[in-house]
């Protein structure tokens, strides 16, 4: 029964599993953008399914707000299974026009003439103005195939594009979905001319003996894209390649296993071009891991791509990746497979996005990156592969987080004697964070220069000592709650409320804007932090242009546009609060954090960081949206920051 949730429960159901307290209706209603009255009425709804499908129910306790409580744990694990694997990663869930705009697609993708909308509508039972509605979704969605909707006065609607884009998007609305039935169901079938289970064990054999390596999502789709390649070459419509990107494709390992493939499975009248179209895809999807050799030679193009962006990067932001050896090959990898998917119509689709803009900066070393790789090719860079993109910095993200390390001052009851045991297990646990590990007595820190010291780490009560530093005191055996703290410490406390709160000025928050338009928005906000701060001429032009690199929604009524790059000295946060709700892009938003980020932050994106942890909290969502005045947010702020496990 999941798929009779909508857009509104789902997201209900995701925020309850998630919570670590119960959640009120007046909260996940300022949330998702709904009345209270609202929200209790879907959560009824909510209860329902989750009895008869999920093996649990939700309670409503009173003065708190509304729970999960589980009563049968296997039934519970199967239906988060289902609903996971539906909705989990699902950055822009379905609204009630998602099945139509489907089954709009899919028409118009199986049919070969024109479509007209009379005919749509009378097999819809909708009116015109819905249809207009629905097609304006449709064109969207086409657009990130590379292909266009046209529309000719007395024939109707017809999709235009190349054929490879075509057969892209014919593979994700090939099927049926699963919970569901459609009118050209038919016309699906007919598509297959042979066994996907055959095609697909073929593929595994070749692809192992030929020693390549794609995702189990990558198999399936390229077992479809082999059926409907089959299907639309029977049709006439064929695959065009230039001499050059024959010679190119050709001329790669792929190529061979997609020519053994055709000859399996007895394959007729296929031309070069359309083995070759097989092998790009194959090539766009290889896994190429850590360990897996990889010819600097044969691919130099692609690591020469990967130097020259971390050196962009460097300019850009200071982060030196020279240090991490390998890094530059492994982004080479990835870069492989990304070049070919933008430049023939093979974006990843299946990623999360929101999920994915997370509290580091990856997802920033990646718009960056994918920037330049873009202005390179010619060709634009879709979001999902940002994102994608955003995993490679992002094994690297606790590596060049931060640019200096700590040195630490031990001061122990017991005395420098007790020490040695302590500093080697400080180094043993937070060593890549330290720089220098010190003793010293405690009656020597009157006289002690502690200038030099990032933190005092202690047994003792830190109220005992007087100085100018940071003091934690631990146990002199480390407890899990010692190294938890400390690791608070060393990962992210390099900034503190304090620290974040001096980015906000109370010149700077503003309540019940009167406006529903992002870029109106976005301006208003920076035309206030520019009456009061000096910064870069170009920050409008960075603000712009990486909302139009990535949306700079987050979620849970949240927007946090930012600057590409530093463009002033120090960080500077403007807070706007809507008067209503609005959409920003795909998403609901009412809570807007304008960050221009600055040249000497810690680390580059730190504050920009902090905002997008702290806003991922719904409680703090809800605090500051419904706050009044400057002085109640700089508690809430500090609040939140100072709980934060980062």
């Amino acid at each position: 029964m999941i798929h009779q949730l909508g857009k509104r429960e789902i997201l209900i159901i995701k925020h309850l599993i998630n919570a670590k307290k119960p959640l009120s209706s007046d909260v996940l209603g300022v949330i998702l953008g709904a009345s209270p009255k609202t929200i209790r009425n879907s959560m009824a709804f909510v209860g329902e399914i989750l009895k008869m499908a999920g093996g649990a129910k939700i309670i409503s306790k009173t003065g708190s707000g509304y729970v999960i409580e589980v009563f049968d744990e296997n039934e519970f694990r199967v239906f988060m299974q289902t609903f996971n694997a539906k909705y989990l990663d699902a950055y822009w869930i379905p609204t009630n026009s998602s099945a139509r705009v489907t089954y709009i697609i899919r028409r118009l993708l199986m049919i070969e003439a024109y479509l007209k909308m009379d005919q749509l509508k009378d097999e819809l039972y909708i009116s015109r103005v819905t249809l207009t509605k629905d097609l304006r979704e449709v064109r969207n969605i086409l657009k990130t195939y590379h292909l266009k909707l046209e529309h000719r006065a007395k024939y109707g609607l017809k999709i235009k594009g190349k054929e490879s884009h075509f057969r892209v998007a014919l593979v994700d609305y090939l099927d049926v979905d699963e919970d569901s039935s459609s009118a050209d169901s038919n016309e699906d079938l007919s598509l297959y001319k042979r066994d996907p289970r055959v095609i697909t064990e073929t593929l595994i054999k070749l692809l192992v003996n030929h020693k390549i390596s794609i995702s189990t999502n990558s198999l399936r789709k390229l077992a479809k894209l082999i059926i409907v390649s089959e299907y639309r070459n029977d049709k006439g419509h064929h695959i065009i390649l230039s001499k050059h990107e024959m010679l190119n494709i050709a001329s790669k390992d792929e190529y061979e296993a997609a020519k053994a493939l055709f000859e399996t499975l007895s394959f007729t009248d296929w031309s070069d071009e359309e083995i070759a179209f097989i092998a790009i895809f194959i090539i766009s999807r290889r896994n190429i891991m850590k360990n897996e050799p990889f010819s600097v030679h044969q691919e130099a193009q692609y690591l020469e791509y990967s130097r020259q962006i971390l050196a962009h990067i460097q300019v850009e932001l200071g982060v030196d990746f020279r240090d991490y050896e390998g890094f530059d090959v492994e982004l080479a990898k990835h870069l492989r497979g990304m070049t070919y998917r933008i430049r023939y119509g093979f974006e990843k689709r299946d990623v999360g996005i929101l999920e994915s803009k997370g509290s580091n900066p990856a997802f920033e070393y990646a718009v960056i990156a994918s920037r330049w790789l873009s202005e390179q090719l010619g060709v634009d860079v879709q979001e999902t592969e940002i994102v994608f993109l955003s995993y490679r910095f992002y094994m690297h993200f606790r590596f060049i987080s931060f640019r200096k390390k700590m040195n630490i001052l031990v001061v122990l009851s017991n005395g420098k004697n007790a020490s040695d045991l302590f500093i080697h297990e400080l180094y043993a646990n937070f060593g890549k964070y330290i720089d220098t590990a010190e003793a010293a007595e405690f009656y020597e820190i009157p006289y002690f220069e502690v200038g030099g010291y990032d933190c005092i780490l202690t047994d003792i009560p830190a109220v005992q000592f007087n100085v100018p530093i940071e003091v934690k005191r631990v146990n002199y055996f480390f407890t899990d709650q010692d190294n938890a703290k400390l690791k608070r410490y060393f990962t992210h406390t390099q900034i503190n409320s304090r620290n974040f709160i001096e980015c906000f000025d109370e010149k700077l928050y503003f309540t019940d804007l009167d406006l529903d338009d992002k870029h109106e928005i976005i301006k208003f906000l920076y035309g206030k932090i520019t009456s009061l701060y000096e910064v870069d001429s170009a920050a409008l032009k960075y603000l712009l242009k990486r909302e139009s690199l990535s949306s700079s929604e987050r979620g849970n009524s949240v927007a946090i546009p930012h600057t590409l790059v530093p463009a002033a000295k120090h960080p500077i946060i403007a807070i706007g609060v809507l008067k209503r709700p609005m959409i920003w892009d795909k998403e609901v938003c009412q809570l807007v954090m304008l960050v221009i980020n600055g040249r000497e932050e810690l680390a580059p994106f730190l504050s920009l960081s902090i905002a997008k942890s702290a806003t991922g909290n719904i409680g703090f969502v809800y605090d500051l949206i419904k706050s009044e005045r400057f002085d109640a947010v700089k508690e809430i702020i500090t609040a939140y920051v100072d709980s934060m496990e980062f």
